[in-house]
């Protein structure tokens, strides 16, 4: 039996075959025997010998044959079954490994105010090793002062998103983008990790290593190809990469709206208006430096924005926009804006 005690359960949903996924699941398990932690595998590979070699493995391990044949399903499907009060969400081609000359933080004892512990994450390339490591933590005390800190800090990548984070918060996130987003795109987990940040601090675990395989994303061309994936997947067209700031400030909030983040009116204006400066501000100097690349009807909503104050006002503006990206977008935006005052 998993110790009742834990606090911690690594979620890895996983959709390659056991050759391929072996050493980020036998990496997640020794830490987890370790530490008393729990690994949950959401498997939807269809790989029967991964299926064999993992059921009844570890009494730390629970492996979960998962129906959900796209990405964002198994996401929720290995989120939910987490019954502790921590969860950890891993990638099944990445690793993690236990420090033994740093003291954990304690899980048990973190404040109120604290929504996540950021492992020591090495980014990784399997031509280089490890190319750069983070460790930074994003305390400061207001919601609004937490976007401009992760702005300021991010080093190119969302590595923070592989974090410890509160299962309370992380999990209604996430089954609200799964049931309610208009694309449910691999993209969104900046947007993700924008709304986790809002609702708390995020300290650093040094004894905690997380190994960030950048796979394909090392190389300007791997990430000009996987970033136009992302989106083709999602429904929507290859060049969508010159819309993300616009999509993830209408993400940002739409999840700030969300009654069950727990921000007062005003930190909830105030998020609002911080991620209009971030986002909102990135996506229109594109426009303006490159408006050949957009439809003239972006351009000419852009113009309208740059003049207004409202930030309400703007999040419509921006709702018009979308229809530029893919017809149809808008009312998809509509209904996920809708569905965010029943979250």
């Amino acid at each position: 039996m998993v110790p009742s005690m834990a606090q911690l359960s690594i979620c890895m949903p996983s959709n390659r075959p056991l050759t391929q996924s072996l050493s980020a699941i036998e990496s997640a398990l020794a830490y987890a025997e370790k530490t008393g932690a729990r690994l949950i595998v959401s498997d939807n590979s269809r790989d029967p010998e991964k299926r064999a070699f993992l059921q009844n493995r570890s009494p730390n391990l629970l492996y979960h044959s998962s129906p959900s044949e796209d990405a964002s399903g198994n996401w929720l499907e290995a989120m939910s079954l987490a019954d502790t009060p921590f969860l950890l969400p891993m990638g099944d081609d990445d690793q993690i490994h236990f420090n033994a000359g740093e003291t954990p933080v304690d899980l048990s004892s973190l404040p109120g105010d604290v929504i996540g512990v950021r492992p020591h994450t090495q980014i990784w390339t399997a031509e280089t090793g490890v190319c750069q490591t983070e460790c930074f933590a994003i305390d400061a005390l207001s919601p609004a002062e937490r976007l401009q800190e992760f702005s300021r800090k991010v080093m190119g990548n969302n590595s923070i998103f592989y974090s410890i984070y509160r299962t309370s918060a992380f999990v209604p996130l996430l089954r609200f983008f799964t049931q309610a987003h208009p694309t449910k795109g691999g993209y969104c987990d900046w947007s993700l990790t924008f709304a986790l940040i809002t609702a708390g601090r995020i300290l650093h675990d040094p004894s905690l290593i997380y190994r960030y395989d950048l796979g394909i994303w090392a190389t300007g061309k791997g990430i000009a190809d996987a970033s136009s994936n992302l989106y083709v997947k999602a429904g929507l067209p290859a060049d969508s990469e010159k819309y993300a700031a616009l999509l993830r400030f209408l993400d940002v909030h739409v999840f700030t709206l969300r009654g069950s983040l727990r921000l007062s009116p005003a930190e909830r204006g105030d998020v609002l208006l911080m991620n209009g400066r971030l986002a909102m501000a990135e996506f229109l100097q594109s426009v303006r430096t490159k408006a050949a690349e957009y439809d003239e009807v972006v351009v000419y909503l852009a113009e309208m924005i740059e003049q207004e104050r409202e930030i309400e006002t703007i999040f419509h503006l921006a709702l018009l926009m979308t229809d530029c990206i893919k017809p149809g977008l808008k009312d998809g935006y509509i209904r996920f804006f809708q569905a965010a005052a029943t979250a």
